[in-house]
């Protein structure tokens, strides 16, 4: 809804200028029903030009839901326009931090413009996220309807060999299509799946939550890595391989996630979920066709809020993680250790 957009900006408005030192800056305290924020009072009226500048929807056709949403905006500005009257200097150093946090704000809006007519939910993305999906949707007009899932083969993308390429290993370089040896639950029926939420260290580019792009690149769908647990297979093993072939990354098991049942219509599915962490990242692998972002638990949640499903997965990898960074869980369950693939 554009009235959440407008909120947002809102939000973004009132905090990205907060200053971290009180005794070196020009600080005005806000206090209001709606609003309390310390806000760096900078040029106020770039301010108001990005926060109007990028607010979905035209302002004359705005419904009476809108419109309460828009004067907020006018607050905000009134607000800003009385304290720019109290506090007019600011030090070098921060008069640079306010131009960087407009500049920020401004390809965000710009972005979230551009993403939304794709993407509901562009408004509530972080920078990171929002600068990725940008590029992968100007590779999409090329892919779209080349890739499909018919073999293994036809979802690897030739990628020209370059100096220090990884190219995940031979045995893991075509993945599963066929489903003769899918399991199924013998009770009510529901397919065995596995699901995973991959996260990446900081020194390999960081990000909690590894999402990849539908097989087909017309959907526009992300997904968490996932697939069929097959007959002789265990599933710990099963999540492995899908996350090398899915999404290019041999990573290490951390903890368990639990089970859950879901349906898609007349499908029953049950997934066996995990959380890893990535050792290795491919640039060559059984499905390089697919792409591949690396998001926050929040953006991951966004993005996937049309799968209900995934999105509970992905809570519970957060409550986890919150658990594991307050001393309260280890970071890998000693139990998973013994489970690793034969590269």
């Amino acid at each position: 809804m554009r009235v959440q957009s407008v909120l947002f900006f809102i939000f973004i408005a009132s905090t990205a200028f907060a200053a971290a030192d009180s005794t070196t800056t020009s600080i005005a305290t806000i206090q209001s029903d709606e609003l309390s924020s310390r806000v760096v009072i900078a040029d106020h009226k770039q301010v108001k030009r990005s926060l109007r500048r990028y607010i979905p929807g035209e302002l004359d056709s705005a419904n009476e839901e809108d419109r309460g949403a828009l004067d907020k905006v006018d607050d905000v500005v009134t607000k800003l326009d009385d304290v720019a009257g109290k506090q007019k200097k600011l030090t070098p150093k921060w008069d640079a931090l306010v131009k960087k946090n407009l500049e920020q704000l401004s390809t965000m809006g710009a972005l979230a413009k551009k993403l939304s007519g794709k993407y509901e939910d562009a408004y509530k993305l972080s920078l990171p996220t929002l600068k990725q999906l940008d590029e992968i949707e100007k590779l999409r007009v090329n892919d779209i309807a080349t890739y499909t899932k018919e073999s293994g083969k036809s979802m690897r993308r030739v990628i020209e060999p370059f100096d220090g390429i990884k190219i995940a290993p031979k045995k893991f370089l075509e993945s599963h299509v066929g489903r003769d040896l899918q399991r199924y639950d013998p009770v009510d029926g529901s397919r065995l799946l596995s699901a995973s939420v991959v996260s990446r260290p900081k020194n390999q580019g960081g990000g909690d939550v590894l999402l990849i792009s539908s097989s087909n690149p017309n959907k526009g769908d992300w997904l968490l890595p996932k697939g069929g647990w097959d007959k002789g297979e265990d599933v710990k093993r099963a999540a492995m391989r899908e996350v090398i072939e899915e999404g290019g990354v041999n990573a290490q098991l951390l903890h368990g996630l639990g089970k859950s049942k879901f349906s898609e219509g007349d499908k029953k599915y049950t997934y066996y979920s995990y959380m890893m962490k990535s050792s290795t990242v491919y640039d060559d692998w059984a499905e390089s066709a697919r792409y591949r972002i690396w998001v926050s638990y929040d953006d991951a949640i966004a993005l996937l809020a049309k799968r209900p499903h995934m999105v509970k997965v992905v809570e519970n990898a957060k409550k986890i993680d919150g658990k594991v960074k307050a001393g309260k869980l280890p970071e890998a369950d000693p139990k998973m250790r013994k489970f690793t693939l034969d590269l």
